[in-house]
């Protein structure tokens, strides 16, 4: 589980915006298997993770600013996905 308070501090997220945005990121469009995802991006930049890692990373059990950004990146990249995915279904109907 996911402990937000934690992931504020460590990252320094004070504004409500921003922990609003960080809350509908990692809760709402971080894909089920973003462990996989996360660690394939970052191999492309030759930083080797294992899965317990970018887990212990999202949860807040440790504190890793490259592994959390790959997280962020990858729920927004789905939540662009989701967006274009509800645009389209609204001009269809």
């Amino acid at each position: 589980m996911t402990n937000l308070n934690k992931l504020y501090t460590l990252y320094d997220v004070h504004s409500k915006k921003e922990q609003d945005a960080l809350k509908d990121l990692l809760i709402n469009h971080l894909p089920k298997e973003y462990t996989a995802k996360v660690i394939l991006k970052l191999s492309t930049n030759n930083i080797n993770v294992d899965s317990q890692t970018v887990r212990n990373t999202k949860n807040g059990f440790s504190k890793n600013i490259l592994v959390f950004n790959a997280i962020i990146e990858i729920a927004k990249d789905y939540k662009d996905i989701s967006n274009r995915l509800r645009e389209n279904l609204q001009k269809t109907s």
